[in-house]
């Protein structure tokens, strides 16, 4: 092996966590591996039964092809290889045994030796649903087999590409939650022990915008508008987010604000806090987390709703607006008035919504449908 500076280790390392946080940084990786390791090549690559993907310092997309990955996993070097426990180094032509047989085989003979992929070291970084993510590095035939030195400082890296990895999915999977976040009808907010908001998607945004919202923004931190709802917030926050030894214990609970009924001139809003148990796991800045979700109390049936429960129980036009009539409050002899028909047709239509919805009486099928109001929280 070529001596190697602490330096130049050094940067290679700061490269791979330079990757864990940004995706697009992974090239210059194996890059700064092949000229650590003073190689030909180097990658870090995906295969499954179907295709084979790779991050590579080489624009080989023969090698990404589907013949390519079916002649990998066709060879017993696969197999072998993808059973090996992730960060252990080895040398995918010698796992199998018999290097002479190998070079004999397509795998070989088709697609490694016409690249001059002559020697190699390789640890397996991650496994999930059929398939492995490993990371290869080749010298050529004239460049001299791997020795123990290049094995012992591979060994010492590949721990920090695995915590790299690691830590690039809880990012990803961050950024997940927050996409997913955003695009929920109804509030959301991730707040710590302390009602300090973390995280907030849009409809949450919109709920604090409202002059006539309940709930606001103090310095960060979310409070209710009279000091009842703001304590009986703060004690089911502190509840969601209690632990003991590392366990989350607290359960929250769910609160009308306001609870002050004369209020006509404030939006009602549900709020359930509920501890949000991945808080660690998706790196988010509190250690101690709840999430909050706000729905509002409904006023009136929504346009959409006619439509909505005209397909989830397949009514006819007839008969959902009958159901939407119920839902919103009116009687049978209102509804009849209403659509310039008789009360005799209404209830007709009536048992035929009883035998879709499989309900037996009218305060029955108005719980029903009102359990199936699709939240909403973007405000007007």
């Amino acid at each position: 092996m070529t001596e190697v500076t602490i330096e130049s280790v050094s940067t290679v390392v700061g490269q791979i966590y330079e990757a864990a946080y940004d995706q697009e940084r992974w090239p210059d990786v194996v890059v700064g591996l092949r000229d650590l390791f003073k190689a030909s090549r180097s990658c870090i690559a995906r295969l499954d039964q179907q295709a084979f993907s790779a991050v590579g310092t080489v624009d080989d997309p023969g090698l990404c092809s589907p013949e390519a990955a079916a002649a990998h996993m066709r060879d017993p070097i696969s197999t072998v290889a993808a059973a090996l426990p992730v960060g252990k180094i080895y040398d995918r032509t010698r796992i199998a045994g018999d290097v002479a047989a190998f070079r004999r085989r397509e795998l070989w003979q088709d697609w490694m030796r016409p690249r001059d992929m002559h020697h190699g070291l390789a640890s397996n970084l991650l496994a999930s649903n059929g398939s492995y993510w490993f990371f290869d590095i080749h010298r050529g035939s004239k460049q001299g087999a791997f020795g123990a030195d290049d094995i012992d400082l591979l060994q010492k890296i590949v721990p920090h590409m695995l915590r790299a990895g690691e830590i690039g999915r809880q990012l990803e999977n961050t950024s997940a939650l927050a996409s997913a976040f955003s695009h929920l009808p109804f509030g959301v907010f991730l707040v710590d022990g302390f009602q300090r908001v973390a995280q907030m998607n849009e409809a949450a945004e919109a709920m604090l915008a409202r002059p006539d919202s309940p709930l606001a923004l103090n310095g960060g931190t979310i409070v209710a508008s009279n000091l009842r709802d703001a304590q009986q917030l703060q004690r089911l926050v502190a509840n969601a987010c209690s632990l003991h030894g590392g366990a989350m214990l607290g359960t929250g609970g769910t609160l009308l604000v306001p609870s002050d009924r004369e209020r006509f001139d404030l939006t009602r809003l549900v709020l359930t806090v509920a501890p949000f148990v991945d808080a660690r796991a998706y790196g988010l800045a509190s250690e101690r987390c709840a999430v909050i979700m706000v729905t509002e109390v409904a006023r009136r049936i929504p346009d959409s709703f006619e439509t909505h429960i005209r397909y989830l129980f397949d009514l006819t036009a007839a008969e959902a607006k009958l159901a939407t009539a119920l839902a919103s409050g009116r009687s049978l002899k209102e509804t009849a008035a209403n659509s310039n028909i008789t009360v005799k047709t209404c209830r007709t239509y009536l048992e035929r919504i009883f035998s879709k919805t499989r309900t037996h009486q009218q305060s029955e099928l108005v719980a029903l449908l009102k359990n199936t109001e699709p939240l909403s929280g973007r405000g007007p």
